[in-house]
């Protein structure tokens, strides 16, 4: 616990002194892509260390030690990054990170292989990692499917039936409404000028005015003068 609170006490003074990346004491690891991982939970498998450290750059090789005689995680590794900058951003992002009931240290390391060992040998198989992720992802979907309301089914007994039939039954409605709604006399008829209702309303209108003009002009029964202002009228 210590170690971990040292790392982060330094990073804090260098934010606090604004120190340049050049004399800042991740240079001295610059020559370095590993970095160390301590106070692993068991539980954790090389896929579950990787997905949580990818969210700083690409690993590329993890070495998760491992009891010999049980086979059991003994709670560190040591993991590669493509680019040694990933590293900084991890050590500075995780270390101290509580993961379950641990909170783990991360810290640079110059890593050296073992007599026997083969760096290949610890190099990640992303296939591999993808299908245990997907395996994952797969289990928390079907669980999360559980949880959700089954959805509504139709009634209809037909479950071959066109899902654009309903579209094509309003859309026809809806022209059936507006052809209704045309000034043509004879739908049928589709040369029929369309102006001519309109243009017929308004000639019937034309002489209606007129006509009622006419008997203002002329009051009285056809063939009846009206006396004019001048002209006196005996009784």
């Amino acid at each position: 616990m210590n170690a971990i609170k040292k790392i982060n006490e330094i990073n804090y003074k260098e934010l606090e002194n604004n120190i340049s990346d050049s004399a800042s004491w991740h240079a001295d690891f610059r020559d370095s892509s590993y970095i160390f991982i301590g106070f692993l939970p068991q539980e954790l498998k090389e896929d579950d260390v990787i997905k949580i450290f990818s969210q700083y750059g690409i690993p590329t090789h993890i070495n998760l030690v491992k009891d010999k005689e049980t086979g059991k995680s003994r709670g560190f590794c040591y993991l590669k990054y493509e680019d040694y900058r990933s590293c900084i951003l991890a050590v500075d992002n995780l270390n101290g990170v509580q993961i379950f009931n641990k909170r783990i240290k991360v810290d640079h390391v110059h890593y050296y292989l073992k007599e026997g060992q083969n760096e290949d040998d610890f190099l990640i198989n992303y296939s591999e990692a993808e299908k245990e992720f997907a395996k994952l992802e797969d289990k928390s979907s079907t669980k999360d499917r559980r949880m959700l309301p089954p959805p509504e089914r139709d009634n209809s007994d037909d479950e071959f039936q066109d899902p654009m039939e309903k579209f094509n039954k309003d859309t026809s409605r809806q022209e059936s409404d507006i052809n209704s709604k045309s000034v043509y006399e004879d739908p049928e008829d589709e040369f029929r000028d369309p102006m001519e209702g309109f243009l017929g309303k308004k000639s019937s209108s034309s002489k209606q005015k007129k006509h009622k003009e006419k008997h203002r002009s002329n009051p009285g029964n056809e063939g009846e003068q009206m006396p004019s202002k001048k002209q006196k009228r005996d009784y």
